[in-house]
């Protein structure tokens, strides 16, 4: 295997922030009455952009934590807990953050709390299942599921998400980034790697395949393609394999000259997926969404790779402060979507009354137009800059500052190796 002097990939940078952002848009399209129906088909591929962020993920992490050899740059425990500094105070303060918004929305209830079960969106719902989904989740499993999010184990929970639903995502990481430290070195040793490649988006696929050919669309079915880390261990595992290709000059070369071609190819993916969900939503959405466009997120992310740094510096500090505030953007969004809709409304209701033509008409009452999207789009970017630069990295470092000193001086000690 080739050797390629460390670089920083700014356009990977722009990348992140950009599915973060689409991940934004798909979770709060729901709220803007006037959206276009061919706008909203393609924002409602949001899967896409969590797709192509866990395979951005095992890339990156496979730049910076090995060697030029392939191998760990640090002990596998250590490398654990140093991106754990990074994933668990954003958590907590999600966390936190959703439980406070829940207790001021909405009253305790002694029979317990309303949770969301993510269904099959082209399958219809029987009575019985609406009304189970109706009922309130009881207080003990309610501070069950608490203690799974304290623990990061919420993505293995198929049936239902609660609080911040997507802290899924930061659970799935966490076990990612626990498999990392055995897997990727076995993986960058490879020869075949587009073999390997084939095979991985093979086990990917073979889930949604089964489950589809076997009539199986029910929520907890939709619940663990859509969230459990083992169903999606192969998205991260791509993204390494990918860093192997892009070892290879003659991959380098190539993608380097056909970059934009290959970036339209790549996304590409969105509207077929579109298509294909027009067409039979009920058959393809699970292969949509888990394995079949994963090509085309490959191809996104070499492209995007070929891109040249930033000549600005200005520019090249903005792509890194938005690429690394991605993962807040992701956790922050979710608990912020109900109040941010209520505090719309009532904006739009005070300077333009006119908004209501009346007011017992409650479609018009609770109606958000789809360009306050692009405020509510600044809000969280805002929220997430200040958030990841003033608390998620000064309690990054002084995590990382009482780690057992043996794991640092390893770390310093294969760095000067490397």
């Amino acid at each position: 295997m080739s050797t390629i002097k460390r670089q920083r990939y700014y356009g990977l940078e722009w990348l992140r922030f950009l599915m973060a952002l689409w991940m934004v848009a798909y979770h709060f399209g729901g709220i803007y009455s006037d959206m276009p129906a061919m706008l909203r088909s393609f924002i409602g591929m949001g899967f896409f952009a969590t797709s192509t962020f866990f395979m951005l993920s095992g890339f990156l992490l496979a730049h910076v934590a090995l060697d030029h050899a392939g191998e760990m740059k640090m002990h596998g425990p250590a490398f654990v807990a140093k991106r754990l500094c990074n994933l668990y105070p954003i958590h907590v303060m999600t966390m936190l953050l959703s439980i406070g918004l829940l207790l001021i929305q909405y009253p305790i209830r002694p029979e317990g709390v309303h949770v969301y079960f993510n269904t099959h969106p082209y399958y219809p719902l029987s009575d019985e299942v609406r009304a189970d989904f109706a009922e309130r989740l009881s207080w003990p499993n309610a501070i069950g599921h608490i203690a799974l999010q304290l623990t990061l184990l919420q993505a293995w929970e198929p049936r239902f998400l609660w609080l911040n639903g997507a802290s899924w995502s930061i659970s799935a990481l966490l076990f990612f980034y626990a498999c990392f430290p055995w897997l990727a070195p076995r993986l960058m040793r490879v020869q075949r790697w587009g073999l390997v490649l084939l095979g991985i988006w093979g086990l990917y696929a073979l889930g949604p395949l089964v489950a589809t050919l076997a009539g199986s669309f029910d929520y907890v079915t939709v619940g663990v393609l859509h969230r459990n880390p083992l169903f999606r261990l192969p998205e991260f595992l791509a993204g390494i394999v990918l860093y192997r290709a892009w070892q290879s000059p003659r991959v380098g070369d190539l993608v380097q000259r056909f970059r934009y071609p290959l970036l339209a190819l790549g996304l590409c993916g969105v509207p077929i997926g579109v298509l294909l969900l027009k067409m039979d939503g009920l058959h393809f959405y699970y292969l949509t969404h888990n394995g079949l466009l994963l090509p085309f997120q490959a191809l996104v992310l070499l492209s995007v790779c070929a891109f040249s740094a930033p000549q600005s510096a200005t520019v090249k500090a903005w792509a890194q402060r938005l690429g690394e505030s991605a993962l807040c953007i992701f956790a922050l969004h979710t608990p912020l979507i109900g109040p941010t809709a209520r505090a719309t409304r009532w904006l739009l209701q005070r300077w333009h009354e006119s908004w209501v033509v009346d007011s017992s008409n409650v479609a018009l009452k609770f109606a958000i137009p789809l360009w306050t999207m692009a405020f509510h789009l600044a809000m969280i970017v805002v929220l997430a800059l200040l958030m990841q630069r003033f608390v998620v990295a000064p309690i990054r470092r002084w995590l990382e500052a009482r780690l057992p000193s043996a794991w640092q001086r390893h770390s310093a000690s294969r760095a000067v190796q490397a």
